[in-house]
């Protein structure tokens, strides 16, 4: 075996060696994510069991406080805030009202998962439409939305259609 021949040999060993340390650290990496996990999703039932109910968080801090408590922890541990409230927070919001595990953060990401493509046929009423939403999950998720927003039409927080709007831009859907 010639000078090249080695010299590349060991340049292969030490390749061959960082990918096993590294898959290592990985390994670890991935075995704290899901010890994470757990607890996020412990904490969420737990909130859940105690039958909280996660409001509209404010920038002034005049918001929901456990709203504004998983902001502020979100920024805490590097999240920006804007991104914790637009990407995050309706997550939360929504897996603290069912009890339900987050499997995944972005909701946004779920929704485009196996959307359906093109549009019906004819146009539906809006009957046709709010029976749909009335019906999903036996009304429970519609209930609570409802009853958060006549929460805040009670503390003038904006008319009953602008919280409808501003509940579902939260949720990252696109108002025309």
């Amino acid at each position: 075996m010639n000078n090249t021949s080695k010299t590349l040999s060991l340049d292969n060993v030490a390749l061959a060696t960082q990918v096993g340390v590294t898959l290592a650290e990985l390994n670890l990496v991935e075995n704290k994510a899901e010890i994470l996990k757990r607890e996020i999703n412990g904490n969420i039932k737990a909130l859940h069991h105690n039958k909280v109910k996660v409001g509209m968080y404010r920038k002034d801090g005049t918001g929901c406080a456990v709203a504004t408590g998983f902001i502020d922890g979100c920024v805490a541990g590097g999240i920006k805030a804007s991104t914790a409230q637009r990407v995050y927070l309706g997550t939360f919001k929504a897996a603290v009202a069912s009890g339900k595990e987050v499997t995944d953060w972005n909701s946004s990401r779920e929704k485009s998962k196996g959307g359906k493509g093109g549009k019906g046929k004819g146009k539906a009423v809006f009957t046709d439409l709010f029976i749909k939403a009335f019906n999903h999950e036996e009304g429970k998720s519609f209930e609570v939305l409802c009853q958060e927003i006549e929460t805040r039409f009670q503390n003038d927080e904006g008319s009953i259609y602008d919280l409808f709007v501003s509940f579902l831009k939260m949720e990252g859907y696109e108002i025309k």
